[in-house]
């Protein structure tokens, strides 16, 4: 098949977003991933009589060599049909390391809502690889590429999954702070359940748990997929040409949103880039505290600190909060955590140095949001958005991360309390980012 060679930066193109975690399990190269950048060496087409299996599959590794795929090899669903997406149309361009992964993947979507199997229409192909960590969109070959740690039910899986955490972990290991982020029902019990295994409280999960989880992640990182290429720009896509050189000459909505509605801090975009890109802190940055960092992001228009890391990440925290409010009427917790000294610490050794329930909220933050959402999905959601109202809360000062759960807040109904069990792993998992 043609190739199209093109010079790019790969940071000018790849959209990376990870989560957090422990180890466990069996010992593997480390060779396998590379500061998040997963070898794709043991993939396979899921469904390999497939008409669009072969193409998937060279694809999704063409961001390596510097390339990008041809349109005329492989195109985004959403140029192929105008009908709604359905699973078997997204099975059919699955590539996957471990066939469980795909059997998953496939059952967990055939779960979820028609809208956001419509946000396939902006896709190539589905890696799901046992080193891939963390997951990301690649503007270069149109594909998302899964962490499966979303993925697993069973002691089995999980043993199958490349035991590495995510690289930027040691980025935020020099601050004074850790940012905080969860989702909570209307009755206070999280929404999600945790992506790490635990031989006593998390050795297995069954599909409902995976799906909740998943679907926060496919809102992400789809978000950036249709950030890039609009559903209603794909009939123009010209064949000839790669996908990443169509993408080019369109304006995203990163952009639109940046012109329009643009966040303000730069101390907080100047912050991102440590915690999250690698950059050198200067002395002053290793200072801020806690309550330094959430006194300049209250008042900001993100849903996230991890918004400040990029335009596009901006975009789909806003996209993540509407989308998880829509499917599961969650709101989410958002906190500047303290560094704790104890050597093992547990989730209430990690205070709140300033915190907020239900972000989304904010007045700033539900503006936002609502220019995101109409952009991807393409419809007047004035409904939807007037049943958000514009009461945050916040959370108490000084308290630990798991008790904050419990805290009653006004206009909020009554939280239960926390179970122990929960406590012990369910943080991990909050501390991490797409």
């Amino acid at each position: 098949m043609k190739k199209q060679l093109i010079t790019i930066a790969l940071s000018s193109l790849v959209i990376l977003s990870g989560c957090g975690g422990g180890g466990g399990g069996k010992a593997q190269d480390r060779s396998a991933n590379i500061d998040g950048d997963p070898a794709l060496e043991l993939l396979r087409a899921y469904q390999s009589d497939s008409p669009s299996a072969a193409a998937a599959l060279d694809c999704v590794t063409l961001y390596k060599k510097n390339q990008s795929c041809l349109v005329s090899d492989i195109a985004p669903l959403g140029y192929v049909t105008s009908q709604n997406v359905t699973v078997e149309d997204i099975a059919a361009r699955l590539v996957v390391s471990h066939a469980w992964m795909g059997d998953n993947f496939v059952s967990a979507l055939r779960e979820m809502p028609q809208d956001l199997l419509n946000l396939f229409r902006s896709v190539n192909a589905v890696v799901l690889s046992y080193e891939v960590r963390p997951s990301f969109y690649h503007s270069g070959t149109a594909s998302l590429y899964i962490d499966p740690r979303y993925l697993w039910l069973s002691d089995s899986q999980w043993r199958d999954i490349y035991q590495q955490d995510d690289y930027r972990d040691a980025y935020q290991s020099q601050l004074k702070f850790i940012t905080a982020n969860r989702y909570l029902d209307p009755y206070g019990d999280y929404v999600l359940t945790s992506n790490t295994y635990d031989v006593d409280y998390n050795a297995s999960r069954n599909l409902e748990q995976i799906t909740r989880g998943l679907y926060r992640l496919l809102a992400h990182e789809l978000a950036h997929a249709n950030d890039y290429l609009p559903q209603d720009t794909l009939a123009d896509l010209d064949t000839s040409q790669t996908v990443w050189w169509n993408i080019q000459r369109r304006i995203p909505a990163n952009s639109e949103l940046n012109r329009d509605q643009p966040l303000s801090s730069t101390m907080l975009h100047q912050m991102a880039q440590v915690s999250f890109r690698g950059e050198k802190p200067t002395q002053e940055q290793l200072q801020f505290d806690a309550a330094t960092m959430g006194n300049e992001f209250e008042f900001d228009g993100a849903a996230d600190f991890y918004a400040y890391s990029s335009q596009a990440e901006d975009v789909a925290m806003l996209f993540e909060a509407f989308m998880m409010h829509k499917e599961y009427q969650a709101t989410s917790d958002v906190a500047f955590l303290v560094e704790p000294t104890v050597s093992d610490p547990n989730c209430d050794d990690y205070k709140i140095g300033w915190g907020q329930r239900d972000r989304l909220a904010d007045s700033l933050v539900k503006a936002r949001a609502k220019q995101v959402a109409e952009r991807i999905l393409l419809r007047d959601l004035g409904t939807e958005f007037s049943h958000i109202d514009e009461n945050t809360d916040p959370l108490p000062f000084g308290a630990g991360w798991c008790e904050a759960q419990s805290y009653f807040v006004s206009g909020k109904p009554i939280i239960k309390s926390v179970q122990q069990a929960q406590s012990r792993f369910f943080f991990r998992d909050d501390f991490s980012r797409e």
